[in-house]
């Protein structure tokens, strides 16, 4: 009779092909948040509150979560005293453009962080503030207010300066600065009518004599552009 072969290695060679599966389906999955996956901190607009976390590639662990949900980790007693939404946070996706999706335990959208310069994303709440996500590995180095003084053309479209205006280092009380318009500004930046301003986090914010605040985003070319786009009048910054 002839013998039958051994059932050990094939028993071995099916049960390694049933753990491979899933765990290939795990890397395909961990995939897409390679890139954005690291330690990062979510700051105020002010930078004074700060709350350490790291984005990782492990799938996230809730029970029915889609694919391309991931955890998150964070100190939660110390960060919920620092940024209260962050109390809410269970897991993070990437979204469209490289933004970044921090989600709720039922995967509601908590904050969505869309990407800006030097290792920065910037998230509106709406009816909270400007919130920060920042990388420390690729940030650059913090801003200062010597870095804008001087002349800078105002534009409402990009390329089409109206007027030019003047970011000046005399102190007008706190962290405040003097700025002028030039003679001869278009009357809708006139209108405007910024006579100070200051930096805020990583923006940059003209005020009027109103009391009222223009805040503008650092661009990718060293420019400025009013964020959020498309809200209220047009303003653009660029040195001449």
């Amino acid at each position: 009779m002839r013998a039958r072969p051994p059932l050990a290695p094939l028993a071995v060679l099916a049960a390694a092909l049933l753990l491979a599966g899933p765990a290939r389906a795990q890397d395909v999955a961990a995939e897409p948040a390679v890139p954005l996956a690291d330690s990062y901190q979510l700051t105020n607009a002010d930078g004074d509150r700060v709350c350490p976390l790291v984005l990782t590639s492990r799938p996230h662990a809730r029970k029915g979560a889609p694919a391309g949900q991931f955890d998150i980790t964070l100190d939660r007693a110390a960060c919920g005293g620092a940024i209260l939404f962050s109390v809410d946070i269970a897991s993070w996706a990437p979204g469209p453009g490289e933004s970044i999706w921090l989600q709720g335990p039922d995967g509601r959208l908590v904050a969505e962080f869309t990407e800006g310069v030097g290792g920065t994303w910037e998230a509106l709440r709406e009816g909270d503030g400007v919130y920060f996500l920042v990388n420390p590995r690729l940030a650059d180095p913090a801003l200062r207010a010597a870095d804008l003084v001087g002349g800078w053309d105002v534009a409402q479209t990009a390329g089409r300066p109206l007027c030019r205006i003047e970011l000046t280092d005399t102190p007008a009380g706190g962290d405040v600065f003097r700025a002028s318009l030039a003679p001869g500004c278009a009357a809708a930046i006139v209108a405007l009518a910024p006579d100070r301003w200051r930096l805020d986090g990583s923006d940059l914010v003209l005020l009027t004599a109103q009391g009222e605040g223009f805040r503008l985003a650092r661009q990718e070319d060293g420019s400025w552009e009013k964020v959020p786009p498309g809200e209220g009048t047009p303003l653009l910054l660029s040195r001449p």
